[in-house]
C-alpha cells in the first residue's frame, strides 16, 4: 500500500492536493441503519500511487485552479489554517474539480443541465478546459462555501508521493447523479460508511490509512448534520512518524500515541503489514 522511499534519499517533496467526503443522506429505514452515506471510487491497478484503493475523489491542485478570475465565482470562503486566501481558494477549486471530473456532481450550483454537464466533465477528463472554462461553458458559477474541511493529511517523508491534502465534507447536489468516470477509476458507488469498513475487513477493498480513519470517524458520526457542523479551526495536520517493528510491520504513528514525538497519553496509530491496514485509537463505534 505504502510505496517506500529509500531510507538514504532525501524526502520527496510534497504537493498540495484536495479530497472530497461527497455526502448523502440515507432513509431511515430498518435496511438502512446509517443516516448517511460517501461516494467512493476505486483506483485502476495501474496507477503507480494507491492501486486498486478505494478512495474518496480528489487529487493534486493544478496550477489552473488557483486562476484569480475564479475568485469572484465561487463564493464567499473561510480561511483555511496555514494557507493564503489564493491558496486556500485554489484548494477548494481542485476540490471541486476533482469532484466534476472522478464523480460527475458540480458543487455548489443549482439547475445545471445534465447533458452540458456530461460534456464538460468529459473535456475536464482530457484537460481541454480548465474549472474556470467549464464554468463559462455552463454558464453558471460554483459556490463553494459549502465545502466544510474536515481532516488535513500530510504524507510522511517514507513515502516515494507526498501530498499535503485537505479533506472537505460536501452534501450532494439533489438534482445531480454521482458516477465514476473509467479511466484512473474501475468502479465507483455510494457506501454507508460502516459498509465500507465491513468490506474492508473482508478483504474485499483497499483502503489507505487516512481512508480508513476517516470512514472511523464518520461511522462514529451519529448524524449527518455532525459530519457539517465540525470547526475547521480545530483541524491540525496529521504527518504520520513511521516506526517499523521487530515483526517486520511499519507502525504509523498519529498525533496522542504515547510513542509519538511530542508523546501522547494513549495509542493512536495505524499499522501495516502485508499490505494490511489496522487502526488503534480510533473513535469507538456503537
Amino acid at each position: 500500500m505504502l510505496n517506500l522511499n529509500d531510507p538514504a534519499a532525501p524526502p520527496a517533496p510534497v504537493a498540495l492536493a484536495a479530497a472530497v467526503l461527497l455526502l448523502r443522506p440515507r432513509p431511515a429505514t430498518a435496511a438502512h441503519t446509517e443516516p448517511f452515506e460517501v461516494f467512493m471510487v476505486r483506483r485502476s491497478s495501474r496507477l503507480a500511487f494507491m492501486p486498486e484503493a478505494l478512495v474518496f475523489v480528489g487529487g493534486r491542485v493544478d496550477p489552473a485552479d488557483a486562476d484569480r478570475a475564479l475568485a469572484p465565482r465561487v463564493g464567499t470562503l473561510d480561511p483555511l489554517p496555514g494557507l493564503t486566501a489564493e491558496a486556500a481558494r485554489a484548494v477548494r477549486v481542485a476540490a471541486a474539480r476533482e469532484c466534476l471530473e472522478e464523480a460527475g456532481v458540480l458543487l455548489g450550483a443549482a439547475d445545471v443541465d445534465t447533458a452540458a454537464l456530461a460534456t464538460v466533465r468529459a473535456a475536464l477528463n482530457t484537460n481541454a478546459l480548465t474549472f474556470a472554462a467549464a464554468l463559462d461553458t455552463l454558464a453558471t458559477t460554483a459556490d463553494l462555501g459549502g465545502l466544510r474541511l474536515v481532516d488535513h493529511w500530510v504524507t510522511p517523508p517514507v513515502e516515494k508521493r507526498r501530498y499535503d491534502t485537505r479533506f472537505f465534507a460536501a452534501l450532494a447536489p439533489a438534482d445531480q447523479v454521482a458516477g465514476f468516470a473509467l479511466g484512473e477509476h474501475t468502479a465507483g458507488a455510494w457506501y454507508a460508511p460502516r459498509k465500507a469498513l465491513a468490506a474492508y475487513e473482508a478483504g474485499t477493498v483497499v483502503l489507505a490509512p487516512p481512508t480508513l480513519r476517516q470512514l472511523y470517524d464518520l461511522a462514529a458520526a451519529p448524524h449527518l448534520a455532525h459530519v457539517m457542523a465540525g470547526n475547521p479551526a480545530e483541524v491540525v495536520p496529521i504527518c504520520p512518524q513511521a516506526r517499523p517493528d521487530a515483526d517486520g510491520a511499519l507502525h504509523l504513528l498519529l498525533p496522542g500515541d504515547v510513542d509519538f514525538d511530542p508523546p501522547g497519553a494513549r495509542r493512536n496509530r495505524v499499522i501495516l503489514k502485508d499490505n494490511r491496514c489496522v487502526s488503534e485509537g480510533h473513535p469507538p463505534l456503537a
